[in-house]
């Protein structure tokens, strides 16, 4: 081992908690990538799982109506065929009524054993109509056992109870219903568009599979086919997944890199002395180079082996964060792929932020390093850097311009990365001014002790600003992704509020707009409820126009343009004319009230009902009788205003809520690089603090300037990214406008306000170690030290 290597090591030893501070980092970024890979690969592993089980029975797939079914059993080789339903839209509860929500999915269960994959745990498979069986899952959430009854109805059918008895092994997430073929097909209201087949013994799947497509014409699909087929859709569906989630792992490796090239740097710094002295007994710079980028590694290394370990954590933990999505139950799988990956990453990344340092580093004359001016940090920031940074955020902020009304949120990214890149490059201006800006006030209120932690929070402009830019970064992507959700979320609220004349709204839980024909009576049988005022549905068949309810009063329509008739004249539709009161946009479309609807088509579908409160009866009383006429009806459910504004956004707030979950680790990691600096800082300043100490400064007043030299860094880097977030949301906003979808800037200051609050909690956090360790030096160790 060479003496500089020995060296090296030698030195990040002694060195150890700032090892560790440079490490952890490298740790959480390693940690995401690494976990996302391992979570990935188990999701792949187990939707594979799912295709060969979901397969294993059938041998031959046809894709075509369940009246092909006779034609198929007659082919020479086929031992059975019967059709196949899946209906995505089931409603399920109790037999006292309580909804059983979620993804619920009905399949049916072929008669034929040879056709069946699916196994139970306890009790039996349906057999006759009026059984079902559910998956494990759902039995145990919900505490359902063999012999419960349930109500199950499909979207705008009635409900009829079913009795459980079986609890069967179902792959996949949401709950699935099994039921005998019958019932399905009644439930569901048309054929069947699947048809699988058992193959007679002596025959191939494939040469099956080829007699049925020429006997029919349809596409048949032997067993193996099927499989590939299924798997590779499954493979495709787990990298989509895994690519998105390593866009996250990419923006938590950057943020480590800043973290780490910060640390290097105050590192170096603080060694300049010690370099000098290597140099003056011949060490080349080549040699102080390597023994720094030599102790990246170390620490990448130790970083990445930490992070491994990490991430299998994390990839344990990511199905509860993405269990909105139906992604429940995966084993992580740990590949050497993963394993080398994560050391590449957490290896490279370390050396790659190092090796700017390390070359500044090597730039002091050995002789010059020797005396106090060379301990200095050059804090001018160079012509290049300004001029660059200037122009990517004016180009920047040009593309951003031009993008409105493109419909081209790419074009928007593009402005945003040019802007944020043009930021970071004059940084180490515009930072230390806004510090200077946001300390008037502080400085004002906190006193001398206040001003003494302002004074250092910009003695070092570039440090700062490399401190705060990881901030900036996470915070704007967040604050983007928050403002532009709550400005989609402004639309639904102005829609729930002109939709809703009443106080509830009543519809079906799938959003599909069919509701029974017993929900109207089931309401009528409550005193409490006023009566519902009820929105249709339905098609003129003569006309080819659409019919909904909206008339001013009855006997009169209001139409769209190109139905071609003014307001005065008169339709017929149903065999009843209609005065036109006024025309509205749209498409082919007929407004009447309710009663004419029901007058003059004989099944138009019901879609909403209006209800209020009876004359005296609060609100909650009224909601108490909405619940309870609605128990047996599990497709359907109500709203007020607010609950139905919600339910419109629950899509967009659990994306949001994943997204910011995701996020958070960029945030994290730029704290860690506050508490980072903060530790260094008081390395450095161990003999100034200690002259402060000695002439009255007290312990709780040097705790207090490091938190607020925390506090300010963090509040900085948090409002600036604020504010690009609501530059870069606007921008998008404006480019969807060329979709139809004239959107407005929503600012979620509550949402902000939170964000703020959080970013100061955790930099105050940061600030506990490096204050613990400034106030335990003894003062006059150090003061005689030199």
């Amino acid at each position: 081992m060479s003496g500089m290597l020995r060296l090296t090591l030698r030195t990040a030893r002694a060195n150890l908690t700032r090892s560790l501070l440079s490490s952890l980092a490298v740790v959480l970024g390693v940690a995401f990538v690494a976990g996302s890979l391992m979570f990935t690969d188990g999701l792949q592993r187990a939707m594979t799982g799912h295709v060969a089980e979901q397969y294993r029975a059938i041998d031959v797939e046809v894709t075509a109506s369940g009246d092909s079914v006779s034609r198929i059993r007659a082919i020479d080789g086929v031992r059975a065929a019967e059709p196949t339903w899946t209906l995505w839209y089931t409603g399920l509860a109790t037999a006292d009524g309580r909804k059983i929500g979620g993804e619920n999915r009905s399949r049916n269960v072929p008669a034929a054993p040879g056709l069946r994959s699916i196994d139970t745990r306890d009790g039996r498979l349906p057999a006759a109509n009026g059984e079902v069986a559910l998956d494990l899952r759902t039995a145990a959430r919900e505490g359902l056992e063999i012999g419960d009854k349930l109500l199950i109805s499909g979207f705008g059918g009635e409900p009829r109870t079913y009795g459980l008895v079986g609890l069967a092994t179902v792959e996949g997430p949401g709950t699935t219903i099994l039921m005998t073929t019958a019932d399905i097909e009644a439930m569901a209201g048309y054929p069947a568009d699947t048809i699988i087949v058992d193959a007679a013994d002596g025959v191939t799947d494939e040469d099956l599979a080829a007699r049925i497509s020429a006997a029919t014409g349809a596409e048949a699909y032997g067993h193996d086919d099927l499989v590939r087929r299924a798997e590779n859709a499954a493979v495709g569906d787990a990298e989509t997944f895994r690519n998105g989630l390593l866009a996250f792992g990419v923006i938590a490796v950057c943020m480590a890199a800043f973290v780490i090239a910060n640390t290097f740097t105050i590192v170096l710094a603080q060694r300049t002395r010690e370099t000098a002295l290597l140099r003056l007994v011949g060490a080349t710079r080549g040699q102080v180079f390597r023994s720094v980028v030599a102790e990246a590694a170390v620490i990448g290394l130790g970083g990445s082996v930490l992070g491994l370990a990490l991430g299998v954590l994390l990839a344990h933990g990511l199905p509860v964060l993405l269990s909105e999505f139906g992604i429940t139950e995966v084993d992580p799988f740990v590949s050497v792929r993963t394993l080398v990956i994560g050391l590449l990453v957490g290896v490279g990344v370390t050396v790659l932020a190092a090796l700017l340092p390390a070359r500044r580093g090597t730039f002091v004359p050995p002789v010059a390093a020797l005396s106090d001016a060379a301990v200095q940090v050059a804090r001018r920031t160079g012509r290049t850097r300004r001029v660059s940074g200037i122009a990517l955020l004016t180009i920047g902020g040009l593309v951003l311009v031009g993008s409105s009304g493109s419909g081209r949120t790419e074009v928007v990214a593009l402005g945003a990365v040019l802007a944020v890149g043009g930021f970071l490059l004059l940084s180490p201006i515009a930072v230390p001014f806004l510090v200077r800006v946001l300390a008037r006030p502080l400085a004002l209120m906190g006193g001398a002790t206040v001003a003494l932690a302002l004074a250092n929070a910009i003695r070092n402009p570039r440090r700062i600003a490399t401190t705060t830019n990881a901030l900036v970064v996470g915070v704007t992507l967040i604050g983007t992704f928050t403002v532009i959700a709550r400005s989609a979320e402004a639309p639904a609220e102005r829609r729930a509020a002109d939709k809703m004349t009443a106080q509830f709204l009543v519809t079906d839980s799938a959003g599909l707009g069919v509701l029974p024909d017993s929900t109207l009576a089931a309401l009528a049988r409550e005193p409490q409820l006023a009566p519902a005022r009820p929105d249709y549905r339905t098609f003129d068949q003569t006309t080819g126009w659409e019919v909904h309810t909206g008339a001013p009063r009855p006997g009169t329509a209001a139409v769209t343009a190109d139905v071609g008739v003014a307001p005065g004249s008169t339709i017929s539709l149903g065999g009843k004319k209609y005065e036109v009161a006024s025309v509205r946009p749209g498409s082919r479309t007929v407004w009447l009230t309710p009663q004419d609807i029901t007058t003059a088509f004989t099944d138009p579908t019901l879609t909403e009902l209006q209800v209020d409160p009876a004359p005296g009866i609060s609100a909650t009383d009224a909601r108490t009788a909405l619940n309870r006429a609605l128990a047996g009806l599990p497709t359907v459910v109500a709203y007020d205003r607010a609950e139905y504004a919600k339910s419109l956004n629950a899509n967009l707030n659990q994306g949001l809520g994943a997204v910011t979950a995701l996020l958070a680790l960029a945030v994290i990691i730029a704290l860690i690089g506050v508490a980072n600096t903060l530790t260094l800082s008081v390395v450095e300043r161990t003999r100034e603090n200690s002259l402060l100490r000695a002439i009255g400064l007290t312990r709780r007043q040097l705790r207090l300037t490091l938190s607020t030299e925390a506090l300010v860094l963090a509040l900085t880097g948090t409002l600036i990214g604020v504010g690009l977030s609501a530059a870069f949301a606007l921008s998008a906003l404006r480019s969807l406008e060329m979709h139809g979808r004239p959107l407005t800037l929503v600012m979620p200051w509550d949402r902000l306000a939170v964000l703020l609050a959080v970013a100061a909690a955790a930099a105050l956090l940061a600030s506990v170690l490096p204050a613990r360790r400034a106030v335990r030096h003894p003062i006059a160790e150090n003061l005689a030290a030199d």
